[in-house]
């Protein structure tokens, strides 16, 4: 499913002073609306304590945004939802890389998931869209190469939103070690095509579990 959609939630000040038991409640229905959309794939990250101002993250996967659009608009308008607040989303395509064709990346098994997700916007400078493509190909194998000195432990899914959203593209890394992916980033620092970064914060932390466990953030 090709487009991807990274929703963060905090909550509403009125929600600590309802019963507990309605907020059980309310629990259970925002899983169920989740859960009961066949065409959505969901899976949840507790972002409490790593970012200010959310308490988790739902990585939704969809053949369409509308798909995405649609389901957190059901999810806003459950009783639970209705006293959450999106603070941030970042949505991407998956598509080919432009500097080698017919290649796509590829996060972990959903089967199989990492411990952890860090997940960022990333735009590049003007001066390099306009810089030949060869030059920009080759300064782009050095990135890749040095992300394949990790490749066996960390996973990488880079989306593309041109058009779409305020960046240009969405990078997201699926590892167990973040110290071992800070290595990586370190060694990243130090390739030429570096200088031509743009942007690439907010940079988002989250610790993968189920979306029963990230409500109880609430």
């Amino acid at each position: 499913m090709p487009c991807y959609s990274y929703v963060f939630f905090d909550l509403l000040p009125d929600l600590g002073s309802l019963p507990r038991a309605e907020i059980e409640a309310g629990k259970e229905a925002f899983v169920q609306c989740l859960r009961g959309r066949g065409n959505l794939r969901a899976e949840a990250y507790v972002t409490l304590g790593l970012k200010p101002g959310t308490r988790f993250m739902l990585h939704l996967n969809a053949w369409e945004a509308a798909d995405i659009a649609r389901a957190v608009s059901w999810l806003l308008h459950t009783p639970l939802g209705s006293r959450l607040r999106v603070t941030h989303s970042l949505t991407g395509l998956v598509r080919s890389s432009q500097y080698n064709p017919g290649h796509a990346s590829k996060e972990s098994s959903p089967e199989a998931p990492h411990r952890y997700l860090t997940v960022y916007p990333f735009t590049k400078t003007e001066a390099w869209h306009q810089l030949p493509y060869d030059e920009r190909r080759a300064m782009m194998k050095e990135h890749v190469e040095v992300g394949r000195k990790y490749s066996s432990s960390i996973s990488q899914l880079l989306l593309y939103s041109f058009g779409i959203d305020d960046q240009e593209f969405i990078v997201s890394y699926q590892m167990d070690s973040l110290e071992e992916f800070q290595s990586l980033v370190m060694e990243l620092r130090g390739t030429r095509g570096r200088v031509y970064t743009k942007s690439d914060t907010p940079i988002f932390t989250g610790v993968h579990t189920s979306i029963e466990e990230a409500l109880d953030t609430l």
